[in-house]
């Protein structure tokens, strides 16, 4: 006796949908992730204030170094957030696609996942959330990647953050060398301590340096920011 398939198609086709556990924010909630995790790195500063600058030097540096790690870390999670937005957008029609989204390889266990739920889009940002989760996105070739992936436009970007009349060095070249300094600088702190291998001495550091990054950290986000709110 052959298998009765309309039951069946009824079965799969009233089988509840699990949400999602992924959150798709918008625009104004991933930059207010980002002022929130730059105003908790920025108030360490009214400790360092209260600090003698001499007695206290070595806590003021290890204050001001873990300012660093913080503010690559802010910087990852912010662009996580911003390719999960990007993505969607694409996925949904509203961006145009890029090269790098056609090219996203996809696992036959989700393709089969996706064909039992047509209707929703769930799937997907869990999807990306997964596949990026554990990419670090702070050094210039992991964020010009994930820029291009989603569409924004790099050179924009740069000249928003970065532009500076009768400057020799170009916005984009700018915004590498910047993104570069603060991986490297943030990679000796968090894997050497911020020592030399040579002599294992410890790099100096200041406030004026760290204000420096973060200010510089802030522009790249805003264009960033700027970028994505013209594309909609």
């Amino acid at each position: 006796m052959g298998r009765d398939l309309s039951l069946t198609r009824r079965t799969e086709e009233s089988r509840d949908k699990r949400p999602s556990a992924v959150i798709n924010f918008e625009l104004d909630e991933i930059k207010n992730h980002f002022d929130e995790n730059i105003m908790d790195i920025e108030n360490q500063f009214e400790i360092i204030d209260r600090l003698d600058a001499e007695v206290d030097k070595e806590k003021i540096d290890c204050i001001l170094r873990s300012q660093i790690v913080f503010l690559g870390s802010s910087l990852d999670f912010y662009f996580h957030e911003i390719t999960k937005f990007g993505l969607m957008k694409i996925y949904e029609g509203i961006w145009e696609e890029t090269t790098k989204y056609k090219n996203i390889e996809v696992k036959m266990s989700i393709v089969s996942q996706v064909l039992r739920e047509r209707e929703s889009s769930e799937w997907f940002i869990e999807f990306i959330n997964k596949k990026y989760i554990e990419v670090t996105m702070m050094s210039w070739d992991s964020i010009n990647s994930q820029l291009n992936l989603i569409g924004l436009n790099v050179q924009n970007i740069a000249k928003d953050a970065f532009f500076e009349r009768g400057s020799s060095e170009k916005v984009k070249d700018k915004l590498k060398r910047r993104i570069g300094e603060l991986y490297r600088r943030r990679n000796s702190i968090a894997h050497q301590f911020d020592r030399l291998h040579s002599d294992a001495t410890r790099i100096e550091i200041s406030k004026e340096l760290v204000i420096e990054f973060i200010e510089d950290v802030k522009k790249i986000v805003y264009a960033v920011h700027e970028d994505a709110k013209n594309k909609n």
